[in-house]
């Protein structure tokens, strides 16, 4: 199975418009992605911060669900390496600074997928792609959980 990341977009789309169809979908990408995913502590904190400024009553409720994916997630730290690599990611590929962090706390975790609709979909950098959940059908998103499937 690859090991995969989601970036803060899409645990955002599954609280704040569990309804929609975009809802629906982070949703199922978040649980399947608990099985063997890591989800770097930037992604949390970004979600806590959105969840706070959209919706300042639902503040407690991203609190808490930080606290159970922490505890289904490995979580990845901000490391020193991570940072330098992070700061190569904005100047050679223009990434925002947050989402280098992201991308570079997943890679280093052992991620070869990161769920992100604000990276562009099929990058691939260091031996992980970035994919857009919302571009794909529900067969091409299995593969990337099947065993053996490269991703």
């Amino acid at each position: 199975m690859n090991r995969v990341s989601v970036d803060s977009n899409v645990l955002i789309y599954a609280a704040l418009e569990p309804q929609s169809e975009k809802g629906r979908r982070a949703h199922d990408t978040i649980a399947r992605a608990a099985l063997h995913g890591v989800l770097a502590n930037q992604a949390l904190l970004e979600f806590v911060a959105v969840v706070r400024r959209r919706a300042p009553e639902l503040t407690g409720n991203a609190i808490a669900q930080v606290d159970a994916w922490s505890k289904t997630f490995e979580t990845a730290p901000t490391s020193a390496r991570v940072v330098a690599d992070a700061l190569a990611l904005v100047q050679q590929h223009q990434f925002q600074v947050w989402d280098a962090v992201i991308w570079s706390a997943a890679r280093y975790a052992g991620a070869s997928v990161l769920f992100s609709e604000d990276l562009q979909n099929g990058f691939t950098r260091d031996g992980m792609r970035a994919v857009n959940p919302f571009l794909l059908d529900e067969a091409q998103i299995q593969s990337i959980f099947e065993p053996g499937v490269p991703p």
